[in-house]
């Protein structure tokens, strides 16, 4: 995801250092023994790990020194959010820098800049943690376009796309949750003459306003329309669900519903405007659950989540992301890395982590989880089966890559319109394919 503005200027590297006792003058120590399948670990063993700042809150605060007992150091260098961290990851890889295991976003390929996926990472397919995930549900969405491999095991929960909402604002103005966009509008306009700010955009954290627009691309339609984008049989231009988020983004801003100060709030800003009840709604993921829980958790109960009647009368469904992934990097060190990530993703370790960090298990068998009631509320329409993965089928080419910048440009006076930018992604689409040697781009 896209920022603009960085907030930091360099790496910050946190280096968790295990207290061991030596065995004699051995540098390998001695620790327990963890067995899963074919994993027996009696030696500590050092595990580097690279990922964004953010990725590594609560849930693996507490693996940490269950880590420890098992015969795992961490060395988990942190990167800021981002662009400006992506950056820096790449350039780690681009030098031969690499660690351990790289922390970063699901569906791995050659369009996010780390190389060929099967001459840098390690393969999951056959791997015992696979017995307690189901690659049918996630087919299409955690495996590589490239090849069809699995190279990412999940990390955390699966994220749902949704309003998140004030409960304590709705309850004091007596609003009900909207069905449709005329409720949705209705319960707009009484926030606001509560003076409060009915719908919050975080602006300056370009990639957060990507969120309305992703969001309306739940949908079967998108599903079916994306295979024929990527064999150019279809334009972006024919995805019609995109543009509806990016016309709500600005109906928001012309009706008088967002805050005044768009391209300056943040991330933060916003996660504070909804827990203190400032703001009436926020359309992000439930990641952001886990945030407000650390930073605001006075305010982390008075929050509900919706989904978003683009549609409305129920024909709307939640968007549904796949969790976070950790690649194992090919190299000296592989062995090792494959030995803690099957050590991690079984149900028991899983449980130490979903009961200190919100989020939606992907791995089968796990019992504990710490969910709010924003996520609980996103959990139900899951097991509903109001939910679709954004995107269930992906995109083959880097079509979103710049969406962050084009949807924070839909707030400035003189910027791009709806279809101004869908016809940019369609250029960077073909861009990237023809760069790529597609036969149906020429």
């Amino acid at each position: 995801m896209k920022r603009i503005r960085s907030t930091f200027t360099a790496i910050m590297v946190i280096t968790l250092v295990t207290a061991l006792t030596a065995c004699g003058g051995n540098n390998k120590q001695e620790t327990n023994t963890a067995t899963n399948g074919n994993l027996t670990q009696t030696e500590t063993v050092k595990i580097k790990m690279l990922g964004h700042t953010t990725w590594f809150v609560q849930g693996m605060e507490a693996i940490i020194p269950e880590a420890k007992k098992n015969g795992f150091e961490l060395v988990i260098e942190k990167v800021p959010e981002g662009d400006d961290g992506a950056n820096l990851m790449k350039t780690r890889f681009a030098t031969n820098d690499k660690p351990d295991i790289l922390f970063y976003q699901y569906g791995i390929s050659t369009t996010h800049g780390f190389g060929t996926p099967a001459d840098v990472f390690v393969a999951q397919d056959d791997q015992p943690w696979m017995e307690n995930f189901d690659k049918v549900a996630w087919k299409n969405l955690m495996d590589t376009v490239i090849d069809g491999h699995w190279y990412g095991a999940p990390y955390g929960g699966t994220d749902m796309g949704l309003v998140h909402y004030n409960k304590k604002v709705f309850k004091e103005l007596n609003l009900q949750i909207p069905t449709t966009m005329d409720e949705f509008w209705a319960v707009a306009e009484a926030i606001k003459g509560a003076g409060k700010t009915p719908v919050y955009f975080s602006g300056q954290d370009p990639w957060t306003v990507q969120l309305p627009i992703l969001m309306s691309t739940a949908t079967q339609t998108g599903a079916n329309l994306i295979p024929l984008i990527n064999e150019n049989k279809a334009k972006v231009m024919d995805w019609d669900d995109q543009k509806v988020g990016m016309v709500f983004i600005q109906d928001v801003v012309q009706k008088g519903y967002a805050n005044e100060d768009i391209l300056s709030s943040t991330y933060d800003n916003a996660q504070k405007a909804l827990s203190s009840g400032e703001a009436g709604m926020y359309l992000m993921a439930s990641w952001v659950m886990n945030e407000i829980v650390a930073k605001y958790p006075e305010g982390a109960n008075d929050i509900g989540t919706f989904i978003m009647p683009y549609k409305g009368n129920g024909q709307d469904l939640a968007a549904i992301w796949a969790p976070k992934s950790m690649y194992i990097v090919k190299g000296e060190n592989q062995d090792n890395a494959q030995k803690f990530v099957n050590w991690f993703e079984q149900p028991s370790v899983q449980d130490t982590f979903f009961s200190n960090q919100g989020g939606i298990p992907t791995i089968k068998g796990v019992t504990q989880t710490k969910l709010t009631p924003a996520e609980l509320d996103a959990k139900k329409y899951l097991d509903e089966g109001i939910a679709i993965g954004n995107i269930p089928y992906p995109v083959k080419f880097n079509v979103h890559g710049n969406l962050a910048t084009y949807a924070q440009e839909l707030f400035v006076k003189g910027g791009k319109t709806p279809d101004q930018v869908l016809e940019a992604l369609q250029k960077d689409l073909e861009t990237d394919a023809k760069a790529q040697g597609d036969p149906n781009f020429k």
